[in-house]
């Protein structure tokens, strides 16, 4: 009897994954503050804020006026460099590209003009986030005069490594780069460089500048910027007016601390819910406040990808649109939260019961012996 109800637990079938996020938002009738609504008029909480792109919250009503009334690109273009070059401290100088994934290109190709090299080390968030400095130094020695760029993602990343990397890049003639795309307005109106008083030489940021549209910038040292290639479209009028009402609402209403406020009401709130439900051994809380994650506590044998699929699953048709963070914009309200928080009401029983029970054991393989 045991044996067999081993193997139903490890054939029973699962619920389907959730829709794409993007297609959820392709496909929506609606798209307003925190809120998404389907082509079927269900309406559902955004916590994924395309992958924190919405600062703000969805056609915030500040932006769409700017939008509309968007003066001629270059006299708006100005502008959103100005303010920008206020909010970051690495910003003597600002270039604006239509995405970050172009930003992020013309910033590798200003760190390989000046040094005269091709390669780019780009550190791995769990690197970071561990504080991992001799995993940098191992690399940088492996490829001693070959590395151009040093590319960090600073979200979550103590002040210390950060601190190192600077070190680390000063030393090997290394330019290094900050993917301020996570952390740039969200953690800090200037971004974790000014939240930890670490200063790359040249960073990056993309959609969040202009609340979600097409927008990236590379800021920098003058000197560096000076070497910035000319290429790609320009980015329109409507998205440098975007970013500058977006930086007007970000010093106005002092996005960051609001930020950190709910989310960090929102981690604690979860954590409490997965140890009342049973599910605290085996999902736990991580990351910064304004972008907190689920983790699945590593356990031989248990498939922590199906967990967490299965809980976005589960939340998504409890109203939830989650990609197991919790990226909070601007629009998110106490109503909001509330209903994240009954949906994890809701789903976090049921799963921990089949967790603890089994249900998402990878099946064990039994070799033969001839």
């Amino acid at each position: 009897m045991a044996q067999a109800q081993a193997r139903l637990r490890q054939t029973a079938p699962r619920p389907a994954a959730a829709p794409a996020y993007a297609t959820v938002v392709k496909t929506a009738r609606r798209l307003h503050g925190a809120l998404v609504t389907d082509d079927t008029g269900a309406e559902r909480i955004d916590l994924h804020g395309d992958d924190g792109a919405v600062l703000l919250g969805w056609n915030d009503p500040q932006v769409e006026i700017a939008v509309a009334a968007a003066p001629s690109v270059g006299a708006v273009e100005a502008e959103a460099a100005e303010r920008l070059a206020d909010a970051l401290p690495c910003a003597e100088a600002v270039g604006f590209r239509t995405s970050l994934q172009l930003a992020l290109a013309d910033a590798l190709v200003v760190a390989k003009t000046v040094t005269g090299r091709d390669g780019a080390f780009f550190c791995d968030d769990a690197i970071a986030a561990a504080g991992d400095v001799e995993s940098i130094g191992e690399a940088l020695d492996t490829h001693a005069g070959e590395v151009a760029a040093l590319v960090v993602r600073p979200l979550d990343a103590p002040r210390e490594f950060l601190l190192a990397a600077k070190r680390l890049a000063r030393r090997d003639g290394v330019v290094l780069v900050f993917d301020e795309s996570r952390t740039a307005l969200r953690v800090h109106a200037g971004g974790a460089q000014a939240l930890h008083g670490v200063v790359p030489d040249l960073a990056v940021i993309g959609a969040s500048l202009a609340n979600g549209r097409p927008l990236g910038a590379v800021a920098g040292a003058i000197d560096l910027m000076k070497t910035l290639p000319a290429s790609g479209p320009r980015p329109s009028a409507a998205s440098l007016a975007a970013a500058c009402a977006t930086l007007d609402t970000v010093e106005r209403a002092d996005v960051p601390a609001a930020l950190r406020v709910r989310g960090a009401e929102i981690a604690a709130e979860v954590e409490a819910r997965l140890h009342a439900a049973g599910a605290g051994s085996f999902l736990e809380i991580v990351g910064d406040p304004t972008w907190s994650c689920l983790n699945v506590r590593a356990r031989v044998g248990r498939d922590g990808k199906a967990v967490l699929e299965a809980l976005t699953r589960r939340l998504y048709d409890q109203g939830v649109l989650s990609l197991g963070a919790h990226v909070p914009s601007l629009a998110l309200g106490e109503a909001e939260i509330a209903g994240l928080l009954a949906a994890y009401d809701a789903v976090l029983p049921e799963l921990a019961a089949q967790v603890l029970n089994g249900r998402f054991d990878k099946p064990v393989r039994r070799r033969t012996v001839a």
